[in-house]
């Protein structure tokens, strides 16, 4: 069986995953919060540890291959091995400078470590993504993955490495997801207890490994990816062009990647969930503390940010229209709602440049919770398909490792035969209603406050 692992910004995920693309077998690692927290950085070598924590909990005796995704655009400066020479400069730091123009997500990172540390940047051997660190202490053989050559752009060119002035031996050899990075060596770096010669295959970002493991890879199929952040991806034949959304090559070639980018969802749920004591609580207490608030009760507006359009972010968020008769769950309410509202303009902005939507493909831990998924189709008036492995990343591994062992003839042809959809939940009438009258007040109300506050200096 494939050992599928995907290394998250909060915690990593392994599963083994048969030939028909059922879960046999998952286990999570959660890093600790101090170091993601920490100012100096997050280590890498925690990604080396809960690696091994997952083979050891799976089994090493059952699995036959590995395929790993991870977070971007993550780089770490590394020696020859992949060992980690300093901290993971991750992708939701700013590590950048402003001064720097590039189309690469990855080069202004490498860039910050030439300025701010000139003898890290002479002594690194490699600069490495997430999942390729792994790899290169697997495999001894350093690379970096893309989904085909329509990414080199965004990633790095020769051209682009002698143009900046980088060390281009510092760089590895760029190749495709869905082939074989190596084997596991002898003498691996990383010790595992796996058997040498097991083939390690390169999938890469985590992003596009959730689109291929909810199957959102024809025209007209969005996966709705929470984690940390949240990105609704269309899978459009042509783009757009519209600033309020991100475009990039799909993961399948001639395709393009529409993108609403909710870059705190996951990050805001777990500050209320602190904010309100419940941070060791269960989340099916949270979650069922929400739910018994009802949906037509007059309870309080959260704003996340300021900044009109772009509702994503969180920061200098808002409260309105609190009272003493109201607690933690109002505030929950609250707090989901003003995710859901997000979600929902993000599908209205596809809908104004026809793309049409119907139906979201849920992704990771959101896909879970099945309160949580009802309200957002509520909300949205959108039915939500939820797939037989929720955390899609593992499956889009799996599927990639399938044909890379030769087990498809295509990726096409992984995804129609792996990716199932275990149930779909579909919006209520009578509370779609409740929702489309509190949401039009809900933009009314936030146009209101950011008029107020766009002349008001929150930060002096």
């Amino acid at each position: 069986m494939i050992l599928a692992v995907d290394i998250g910004t909060s915690s990593m995920k392994g599963g083994l995953i048969t030939e028909e693309g059922f879960l046999f077998s998952y286990h999570r690692v959660r890093f600790p919060s101090d170091a993601l927290q920490s100012s100096e950085g997050f280590s890498a070598e925690l990604w080396s540890r809960g690696f091994q924590e997952i083979v050891e909990n799976i089994g090493p005796s059952k699995i036959s291959a590995v395929a790993i995704s991870g977070n971007g655009p993550t780089m770490v400066a590394t020696d020859r091995q992949g060992k980690p020479l300093g901290p993971a400069l991750m992708w939701n730091r700013n590590f950048s400078d402003p001064d720097f123009l590039s189309t690469s997500y990855y080069l202004s990172r490498i860039n910050w470590i030439r300025k701010e540390d000139p003898s890290l940047y002479e002594k690194a051997d490699y600069f490495l993504s997430c999942p390729e660190i792994l790899y290169a202490q697997l495999t001894g053989r350093p690379v970096m993955v893309i989904a085909h050559k329509g990414y080199l752009p965004y990633v790095w060119t020769g051209e682009e490495l002698d143009r900046q002035g980088f060390r281009k031996d510092a760089f590895p050899e760029v190749v495709e997801m869905g082939t074989v990075a190596g084997t596991v060596a002898e003498e691996a770096w990383l010790e595992t207890g796996l058997k040498p010669g097991i083939p390690v295959i390169a999938c890469g970002s985590d992003f596009i490994a959730s689109l291929i493991g909810v199957g959102a890879v024809v025209p007209n199929r969005i996966c709705d990816r929470a984690g940390t952040s949240e990105g609704i991806n269309y899978c459009a034949e042509a783009p757009r062009g519209d600033s309020r959304l991100r475009e990039l090559p799909h993961a399948f070639e001639g395709y393009t990647n529409i993108s609403a980018i909710l870059s705190s969802t996951g990050s805001l749920f777990e500050w209320y969930r602190s904010l309100t004591g419940q941070e060791k609580n269960n989340y099916i207490e949270t979650m069922t503390g929400v739910e018994n608030i009802p949906a037509s009760q007059d309870h309080p507006f959260f704003f996340p940010s300021m900044k009109g359009e772009n509702l994503w972010e969180f920061s200098n968020g808002l409260f309105t229209r609190l009272d003493p008769s109201q607690g933690k769950f109002e505030l929950g309410r609250a707090v989901m709602e003003a995710i859901g509202f997000a979600v929902r303009r993000g599908l209205e902005v596809f809908e104004e440049l026809d793309l049409p939507v119907d139906e979201l493909r849920i992704s990771g831990g959101q896909a879970k919770s099945h309160i949580w998924n009802q309200m957002k189709a509520d909300i949205t008036g959108k039915t939500m398909l939820i797939p037989e492995i929720e955390d899609a990343e593992l499956l889009g591994c799996a599927c990639l490792a399938s044909v890379a062992l030769g087990r498809f003839a295509s990726l096409g042809d992984a995804v129609e035969s792996m990716v199932k959809i275990k149930y779909e939940i579909r919006p209520r009438p009578d509370y779609y209603e409740i929702y489309d009258r509190k949401y039009k007040r809900y933009r009314e109300a936030c146009s209101a406050v950011i008029s107020f506050y766009g002349d008001y200096p929150l930060d002096d």
